[in-house]
């Protein structure tokens, strides 16, 4: 049986993240990921630059959509436009979390795509994992196991089955649409209506060549997806054929779950969606940073490694359920929603960002403030 000291379920952004930085440690480290790479996965694929701290490096040119964004319009519910200036990051996720699949390899990972965890059973102070490939199935050894495998955690199943519902919780749908349109292609458009969509804001925007037409919702995701393109097809004068739908689903429940023992829970899988915000790439490459260093601390002090990980992770913990019950009580009504979408709360909350974004620069990676606020 081969052994490792870390084994990092899931190839994305909190996985690659944390596979890099425990090689980087000199740890013995195993990176598996379910699909065959590059991976398609639907993201909106937009950040705030700050991200690139995040994932420890600069995202090369390369790696990025032709269009990058620079300016927000956000729609509310009484059809009023607001305009803002921000710069934000645009990228493939099947690009991006491929290139960080390599900087993991390249700090001296393991990295095995086609690979799936399909049980694992904890045996005094070694993890024995059982790995499928679509050629083989073998056992091997971890002292400490990364849980980065998303919305339908396999390993958040096995250790909380009460975490989970019976049927999907919600879904988000994209329609991707190739033609012409009168929108800006270094604009994020966002569109906070309950009739487009009930859990969070619809969106528009560019990449490359398609525009992406997409909304989430907690039942009838399909309905709300075609009454939005409508709109938008309408409202902007699309002319062209949509080529692409994708979705997700989840049926995890909401709430934090960081994990127990040396058993560490990162990204979706821990539970760290932000609807209010609109943003989960940021908080799963910081529950990934994070959850090495709590590794880290564990080898130099010992006990396991949950226990300085739920200290890492106070604040982020605390600030996404803080932002779950603020989404819940603006998307109760129009009225409230609207409220949350008045001149005077997006001007002081502009100001606010713009001081963060600042700061952020300054701060260590660990540290940062995730945005908006």
């Amino acid at each position: 049986m081969d052994t490792y000291d870390v084994l990092v379920v899931g190839g994305g952004i909190a996985g690659s993240v944390a596979a890099r930085l425990s090689a980087q440690h000199g740890l013995k480290t195993l990176l598996i990921e379910k699909a065959k790479t590059p991976r398609n996965k639907p993201c909106s694929g937009i950040q705030f630059t700050y991200f690139e701290r995040l994932v420890g490096e600069k995202i090369p040119e390369d790696k990025l959509c032709r269009n990058q964004f620079f300016k927000v319009e956000m729609t509310t519910p009484s059809g009023q436009t607001l305009q803002g200036r921000m710069k934000m990051l645009n990228f493939w996720r099947s690009t991006l979390d491929s290139w960080l699949n390599s900087l993991a390899v390249n700090a001296g990972a393991t990295f095995r795509d086609e690979t799936r965890l399909i049980d694992f059973q904890t045996d005094q102070d070694i993890i024995r994992a059982q790995i499928r490939t679509k050629d083989d199935e073998y056992e091997v050894g971890t002292r400490y196991l990364v849980a980065a495998d998303g919305l339908r955690s396999g390993l958040r199943r096995k250790l909380r089955p009460q975490d989970f519902e019976e049927r999907s919780s919600g879904a988000a749908i994209n329609l991707y649409f190739v033609g012409d349109a009168d929108l800006d292609p270094n604009t994020l458009y966002m569109f906070y209506n309950r009739e487009f969509s009930p859990l969070m804001f619809a969106w528009v925007y560019l990449k490359d060549d398609r525009w992406v037409i997409g909304t989430g919702a907690d039942r009838e995701p399909v309905r709300y997806a075609e009454s939005f393109f409508e709109y938008v097809k309408e409202k902007y004068g699309l002319r062209g054929e949509v080529v692409r739908r994708e979705g997700f689903t989840s049926s995890i429940k909401s709430g934090v779950f960081l994990g127990e023992g040396n058993i560490l829970m990162t990204g979706d899988a821990a539970g760290l969606m932000d609807l209010y915000r609109g943003m989960a790439m940021d908080n799963a490459a910081m529950s990934g940073r994070l959850a090495l260093k709590a590794i880290v601390e564990s080898e130099k002090e010992g006990g396991v490694a949950v226990a300085p990980y739920q200290r890492l992770m106070r604040r982020v913990a605390r600030t996404t359920a803080k932002n779950e019950a603020k989404q819940a009580a603006r998307y109760a009504a129009d009225k409230a929603l609207q409220k949350s979408l008045s001149p005077f709360s997006l001007m002081t909350g502009g100001l606010l960002m713009l001081l963060v974004a600042r700061l952020n620069r300054i701060l260590p990676p660990d540290r940062i403030i995730t945005l908006p606020l």
